[in-house]
């Protein structure tokens, strides 16, 4: 009964009201499958724009040492140069706290130039010193304590002399021993007034044994050549860069004016890597020197640096420094051990300031037995 009606309600109506009807049903049906369509089409464009907008100036600073490693490989090509100057400066500023690389967690070393990388499952080393600091052979900062305070350092002020005597005179150079240079305090070569001896021998006693009448000796010879040794020293400084240094004597008598701090000397250390003279003396630990005139005796000179006769691999010279008011000083290179078949590589360990003579090499030990074990090279 139902159904009839209804189809009587349909015959009854009128021809234009149907085609109403049916316009209506298909524009509802066009609205709905376009607005479908647009969502599809936006969501697969929003994806590519994500992908495409991806560039490393964005991402975090570890990623961006990855983009810089992977650029040395030939691997990512930057043509933007302000873009591969910034994505290498963050990349420097990284590398020295915290450097990034697949190495030996990683099975493989890809780019040794981030080496040494630190293990952080050795903790931070425990020592007593003012300041300390210990560098890479690439000037890479390993461990750093106080590194710029300006402090005394006694007579690690003889190493700079060493650098200003192998850069300005020859080995067989004469020097004559004054009494000025017989007179000064402390350690002492047994020199007499007059006599001579070859540059090369009195820079042995002067960096081996810590002489403070050699490196006298070695000032008033520079002053017999109308030069002031003093004053090339802190010249070199200044050339070097380095402004947190003064030297006032030659011996590192204690003087508020005669002064460094652990990252200056370092740096200097650095500098003087190549001077093949100057380190093949301070890797000296016992040598007998023979006389170079009949008239003075021969001398038997024993390395004030400690660590060189102890059973530690890889000393490969220093230097020593003690007053009362500087403390303990000491300067040591050393090798550490490359991993992978990498080769060895050196490091650069300054203490300032340790509590008296022996605990400057007790604690300069424990530094050097850390950086061991707690850096991959």
């Amino acid at each position: 009964m139902n159904y009839q009606k209804f189809l009587k309600k349909i015959t009854n109506l009128e021809h234009s009201s149907l085609e109403k009807m049916r316009l209506t049903f298909v524009s509802l049906f066009i609205l709905v499958f376009g607005f479908i369509f647009q969502q599809f089409v936006f969501l697969d464009n929003s994806e590519k724009t994500s992908e495409k907008n991806l560039e490393p100036k964005n991402i975090t600073a570890s990623v961006a040492e990855v983009v810089n490693l992977n650029q040395e490989q030939g691997d990512i090509s930057i043509n933007d140069d302000t873009e591969k100057e910034e994505s290498q400066n963050l990349s420097n500023e990284i590398s020295e706290k915290t450097p990034l690389i697949k190495s030996d967690f990683f099975g493989q070393d890809t780019n040794p130039n981030f080496l040494p990388i630190r293990d952080f499952s050795v903790s931070e080393v425990k020592y007593n010193a003012k300041s300390s600091i210990v560098v890479s052979q690439d000037g890479k900062i390993l461990h750093k304590d106080n590194i710029d305070e300006r402090l005394q350092i006694a007579s690690l002020t003889k190493f700079l002399v060493g650098i200003i005597v192998t850069e300005n005179l020859k080995k067989d150079d004469i020097i004559t021993i004054n009494e000025s240079a017989i007179l000064t305090d402390g350690i002492s070569g047994r020199f007499k007034v007059g006599e001579k001896i070859k540059v090369e021998n009195l820079l042995k006693i002067m960096l081996v044994v810590s002489s403070n009448d050699a490196a006298v000796a070695f000032s008033e010879h520079f002053k017999s050549l109308d030069i002031n040794m003093i004053e090339l020293m802190n010249k070199k400084m200044l050339e070097l860069g380095l402004n947190d240094t003064n030297f006032s004597n030659p011996v590192g008598f204690d003087d508020p004016n005669n002064f460094s701090t652990t990252r200056d000397y370092a740096d200097l250390v650095l500098y003087s890597l190549n001077n093949e003279w100057l380190w093949s003396v301070l890797s000296i630990k016992d040598e007998i020197i023979k006389s170079d005139y009949s008239d003075a005796p021969n001398r038997r000179i024993i390395s004030s640096d400690k660590l060189i006769f102890k059973d530690i691999w890889g000393i490969l010279g220093g230097k020593t420094g003690y007053t009362p008011i500087a403390g303990g000083c000491l300067m040591v290179v050393f090798e550490v051990e490359g991993k992978n078949g990498r080769p060895n590589s050196k490091a650069v360990s300054v203490i300032f300031g340790a509590k008296d003579v022996q605990s400057r090499f007790d604690e300069m030990e424990k530094l050097i037995n850390w950086i061991r074990g707690a850096y991959i090279f």
